[in-house]
């Protein structure tokens, strides 16, 4: 078969071609440090890289997720310690007042800041964060918790927030208010709002010794005080586990971008090698072309 000249154009443009796509990846992949850039450079190892990246974006939003919930159970944690001190100062009244040298008038003194440290206790208990009453369970629509003057009544419910914070465990954001603040659900639990109203009475009635007076309230005061602090320790016992989920979260994801790394990247001194090789062969493919190409007088007489 005759070989013309236009048959060996063709044959050289695509050698041509074919070395610079080879010269092209080989740029590629040294200007960015990888060696797959695109499906077709590896399909087995991009599906892999795929399926890491895959983890490595889970383990991000567990990490969002713990973002957002630890400053809201520190929080929570600061308000417990709030209505704590609180409580101390109404047995140090309650202490005080029961003493028999104090006047009819000290007492109603002193009722009136039992009634001024329930507000301020309302007032935490309706704490809102970011746009939530963070006692008041699922609901959101009005405060949790409501004043009548002689009862507190809880208008939110039981539900709990639960975020993700790993594959197989999720972490609590709260603690409903009604637990925290009247005992709910535990059979030894003490209405905290009772005791502070009934203490309140119980000096406005100059009562010392009566069956709700003021001596009487001491004990459920005590009771009141390790009902926050069980509480407080067991938001706590939630911000150790949050920061030790972070703690993973981190190191697994470390870890996974390394296994991408070894899947995706390219070896630094391979790449540059393998780009001035192949240049060099380019550059030597065009010069060749060149001399093969070179049309003679006796070419065009053909």
């Amino acid at each position: 078969m005759r070989v013309t000249h236009q048959m060996l154009s063709a044959q050289v443009i695509d050698s041509l071609q074919s070395a610079y796509r080879r010269l092209a990846a080989a740029q590629e992949a040294a200007a960015s440090g990888r060696r797959i850039n695109r499906l077709s450079d590896d399909p087995l190892g991009a599906a892999r890289a795929l399926s890491v990246r895959a983890v490595e974006r889970s383990l991000e939003q567990y990490e969002k997720n713990l973002d957002t919930a630890m400053p809201l159970l520190e929080q929570a944690d600061s308000i417990l310690e709030a209505v704590g001190d609180r409580l101390v100062r109404a047995k140090e009244l309650a202490l005080a007042m029961a003493n028999v040298t104090n006047s009819s008038e000290q007492r109603l003194a002193a009722a009136m800041e039992v009634r001024e440290i329930l507000n301020q206790l309302l007032s935490l208990a309706n704490t809102k964060i970011e746009g939530r009453f963070i006692f008041a369970g699922f609901a959101n629509g009005a405060p949790p918790f409501v004043s009548s003057g002689v009862a507190v009544s809880y208008a939110g419910d039981a539900g709990e927030i639960m975020v993700p914070v790993s594959a197989d465990r999720s972490l609590a954001l709260n603690v409903p208010g009604d637990r925290i603040f009247q005992g709910a659900g535990s059979a030894s639990g003490v209405d905290i709002f009772d005791v502070y109203l009934d203490l309140e009475s119980a000096l406005q009635n100059n009562d010392t010794d009566g069956a709700d007076g003021i001596r009487a309230q001491l004990g459920r005061l005590d009771a009141a005080i390790e009902q926050i602090l069980r509480f407080r320790a067991e938001i706590g016992a939630r911000l150790n586990s949050a920061q030790a989920a972070k703690d993973a979260a981190a190191l697994m994801k470390l870890q996974w971008r390394e296994r991408r790394s070894e899947i995706e990247d390219a070896d630094a001194v391979a790449a540059y090698s393998d780009f001035a090789r192949y240049q060099a062969a380019f550059q030597a493919a065009l010069q060749s072309a060149a001399r093969t190409l070179q049309p003679s007088l006796l070419e065009f007489l053909r």
